[in-house]
């Protein structure tokens, strides 16, 4: 990992591969399977920038302001530090805010955007289902956290087939237990971040992809996104629930490239 350095903190990056650069943008939830096989699939055509978000990894830890904007900062001063002019992005989950927080309010420096399961504000569902998380990060030891956790998160035929890896990951949790304090206040950054105001404004090539059978941000969030961004386009599978990088990584990757290929 390299390090960015800058006014009020330092971020931890590496860039993978070639060619024109793509931001990854994630959520902090990973699976047995984690992310190097999309990572991988997607540096063979271009230089892909993953970092750690500060509060993680190598970083600087996590400011107060914890909102989608200030880590939309964040991101910025990284491409600023390495010298990228001009990216696409690449948001999931908690990274849609912050991918719409860039391209909002620097629009010169984003290319082309890929939103996988977005959410647009938080409506009765997502309040709900993150006040879960939450109250279960809470009250939960952390082997029946994980379980709880891949349960919303993994649909159900994605964790039957990797159930000895599922396994592992609540074994490991057992020795690095959740903060709860931690969860709650990425959780409340979410919940506090409304999108409606952003989606007409935002002006660069739009992909917005979600799973039919996302239990967390459903397929309302995403088609609300797609239809209120200029030129926006949808992208719906039939099943992959909320991790869909994980799920569906081929099909997934397949389609960011031919889309960054055709803008």
């Amino acid at each position: 990992m390299q390090i960015a350095e800058f006014d009020g903190g330092k971020v931890s990056y590496e860039i993978t591969g070639s060619g024109a650069p793509v931001v990854l943008l994630l959520p902090q939830s990973t699976g047995p399977s984690g992310r190097q096989a999309f990572i991988d699939a997607l540096a063979q055509h271009h230089a892909v920038l993953t970092y750690d978000q500060r509060g993680t990894g190598a970083s600087s830890p996590a400011p107060a302001d914890i909102s989608m904007p200030a880590q939309a900062a964040d991101v910025l001063a990284v491409l600023d530090a390495i010298g990228f002019e001009q990216v696409s992005l690449i948001g999931h989950s908690t990274g849609c805010g912050i991918a719409l927080s860039l391209a909002a309010s620097n629009p010169e420096r984003v290319r082309a955007m890929v939103l996988a399961t977005p959410w647009t504000y938080a409506d009765a569902h997502l309040s709900t289902m993150q006040n879960l998380r939450i109250t279960a990060a809470r009250a939960l030891d952390p082997l029946q956290y994980q379980r709880f956790n891949a349960a919303l998160l993994f649909p159900p035929q994605f964790r039957r087939a990797e159930q000895a890896g599922f396994d592992r990951l609540a074994a490991a949790a057992v020795h690095h237990p959740q903060d709860a304090d931690e969860i709650a206040r990425r959780l409340n950054a979410i919940l506090a971040f409304d999108a409606r105001p952003l989606l007409p404004t935002i002006r660069c090539p739009t992909l917005v992809a979600v799973a039919k059978d996302d239990q967390l941000m459903p397929v309302w969030f995403a088609a609300e996104a797609a239809a209120n961004i200029k030129g926006g386009q949808y992208l719906e599978f039939d099943a992959g629930g909320h991790m869909l990088l994980e799920t569906c990584t081929e099909e997934f990757v397949c389609a960011a490239l031919a889309f960054f290929a055709k803008v």
